[in-house]
Parts: structure tokens; sequence; C-alpha cells
């Protein structure tokens, strides 16, 4: 018999080593004394009986009353199994319930307000820095209300080295000659854009 195979395991279903150790003592026998048991188990009397106390309100022992003597058994292992089992299928409906909780938080809309060239800069570059395919819808009126055109080279090198590729709608505004001017002038064969249909009107506020 794998002894130490069996304590593991009885101590990962969450019996203490020593309530597991006194159950594997009295595996395999009848009944038991708790002389016998502190003998065969190598645990004093007194910590016997807190843990004998534990196996018996796991209904994993049981008493088995002799005369005037007081003897212990050991109920069958499936019954450990059975146990274990109850609780994973309890822990399991608690995990889902905390999953919901955090995804309820994690997922939230959040609402954030920026103000300040600074800050918006900063947005157009975390999503210019986006490691895969981007598409974007691009009124150039908008940009340069608050950019000017070092700023969009800027962004379109950038967003040419960190994009795999990239695929624009641009409004065509007063702007979009000069837009396309500095798109052509980086150069890219991963960037390409068309033209939105005149009556295309962004609903866009920077």
């Amino acid at each position: 018999m794998d002894q130490a195979g069996i304590l593991k395991a009885l101590q990962e279903v969450g019996l203490p080593e020593k309530a597991a150790s006194i159950y594997l003592s009295l595996l395999g026998k009848q009944k038991m004394t708790i002389s016998d048991i502190a003998r065969q188990s190598n645990i004093k009397r007194a910590t016997c009986y807190e843990y004998l106390d534990l196996l018996l309100n796991k209904d994993f022992v049981m008493r088995v009353p002799v005369g005037k003597r007081m003897f212990y058994s050991a109920v069958g292992p499936k019954k450990i199994l059975a146990d274990f089992k109850r609780k994973t299928v309890h822990l399991e409906q608690k995990i889902n319930e905390m999953a919901s909780l955090h995804d309820a938080a994690v997922h939230k809309p959040r609402v954030v307000f920026y103000e300040g060239k600074r800050e918006i800069k900063n947005i157009y570059n975390d999503i210019f820095k986006t490691v895969a395919d981007v598409y974007s819808i691009f009124p150039p009126a908008v940009f340069f209300e608050n950019f000017n055109e070092e700023d969009y080279t800027e962004f379109d090198r950038s967003n040419a080295a960190y994009a795999l590729k990239t695929r624009d709608l641009f409004v065509v505004d007063k702007y979009y000659k000069k837009i396309k001017e500095i798109r052509d002038k980086n150069g890219s064969a991963d960037k390409i854009d068309k033209k939105l249909p005149p009556w295309f009107t962004p609903m866009v506020h920077v």
C-alpha cells in the first residue's frame, strides 16, 4: 500500500495531516480503541481525541461501543470522495457568482474625460501603437483643429511602424489633400485609404 500517497491524497481533499494518519490507521481494521489508534498512528492520545472529533463530525469515522469500552471504525473511503465532490460543486457555484461580479466590474463601461492637446495626443499614440490591423474613419479638419502638419507626420509614421496594416476612410474636406500629401511622402505598402462619399458627415468632437 502506498501509504505516503494515500496520506497526501487525504490532505489534498482537506484533511489535516494527523487526521489523515488516524483515518489511515483505522482502514483495514474492524475497530480500534483510542490506545490502539495512538500506537498505530504514533500520535498522542489527547491529540487523537481532537482529530477523531473532526473525523466524526465529517462522518469519516464512527463510534462503536462494546460494553463499557469505546471503539472507533473508519467509514468507507468513497464517503470522503462523495464529500469532496459535494464541496466541489458548491465551490464551483460560488466561483461562478464571483466571476459574474468580477466580469461586471471589469467590463463595465467607463467614461473618461481628457483635456488639452497633450492628452488627446496620448489617445492617438495609444491607438497608433496597436500591433494589429488598424481601421479608421478620419476627418482631417477635426484633426487639424488641434494639431499641425508635423503632428500628423509623426502619427502617420508611428502608425506605419506598429500597425500590421492600416485601412483608412477619409472625410473629403479642406485638409484632405494635405493629409494625402503627407501620407504619400511617408509611404508604406501596408497603408490603404479611400475617400468617403460627399454626403458623409462625421459626428466627431475632439
